[in-house]
């Protein structure tokens, strides 16, 4: 189980993350969307300790961190919480002088301390099960944008994670790529893998997700449902931001 209660995160005297409080199941799929600035990748960036928490209490799997005013996160617990969630960012941030199943196989060997054939075994089954079992020996530079980040996935899963991590996967591809990574992720949630995904995708995110947040200003304004936020939304800056999206894509 992942929850989150009363996270807050400010960049000096900007106050990101006003208070947020969130649950989810183990194997359920999350989607967080809403406008620009609103707060949504810093909440993500939380879940891992890439951006650390000014106060709050953080939940994932049997690890809970209490965020108290003052108080240092140890490395130790940051490694912890590391090892059980998964990152793919927008922008691939593969390994540029390794191949595809060395850029899979190196937190198995750096973190997990596994043996290089047993890390390799594990990378190939992970190539194969995002389709690109026959680009093993292949560096980024000779693969597309969309091959780049379906090895990403690849790589996050590596460590076999509680939970994946997605920051807008598709934003940085080609409108012909986004499909090839997206099947890849619905793969991920029909086989019940536990994800956070903030998406710009709509249609993504009802085909998807279990569960959809709406955030604006640093808070929470719609939650529920994909049909619910995303067809039937009740607040009135909810439904300016979906007619919004709405309009561009006519």
């Amino acid at each position: 189980m992942i929850e989150i209660r009363n996270l807050h995160k400010s960049f000096g005297t900007l106050e990101v993350l006003k208070g947020i409080d969130l649950t989810l199941e183990r194997g359920k799929v999350l989607a967080i969307i809403g406008p620009s600035g609103s707060g949504k990748t810093t909440l993500l960036r939380c879940f891992n300790l890439l951006e650390v928490p000014d106060r709050g209490i953080l939940t994932v799997g049997k690890q809970k961190l209490d965020f108290e005013t003052g108080k240092k996160i140890r490395e130790n617990e940051v490694v912890a919480l590391r090892k059980q969630t998964g990152m793919v960012f927008q922008s691939f941030n593969l390994f540029p002088h390794k191949t595809a199943i060395e850029n899979i196989m190196e937190a198995q060997v750096t973190v997990q301390k596994k043996s290089k054939s047993d890390s390799r075994q594990r990378a190939a089954e992970l190539l194969a099960k995002v389709g690109l079992a026959d680009k093993a020996e292949f560096y980024p530079h000779q693969l597309s944008g969309g091959q780049q980040q379906r090895i990403a996935i690849a790589r996050a899963m590596a460590v076999d994670p509680e939970v994946l991590l997605f920051d807008e996967p598709t934003s940085a591809l080609d409108p012909e790529l986004v499909g090839e990574v997206l099947k890849v992720i619905k793969q991920l949630a029909a086989d019940g893998m536990t994800m956070i995904i903030v998406t710009h995708e709509m249609k993504f995110a009802a085909d998807v997700a279990d569960r959809v947040i709406l955030m604006d200003g640093g808070v929470i304004i719609e939650e529920g449902p994909p049909e619910n936020v995303l067809e039937n939304p009740q607040s009135a800056r909810a439904i300016q931001f979906l007619n919004r999206l709405a309009s561009y894509e006519i």
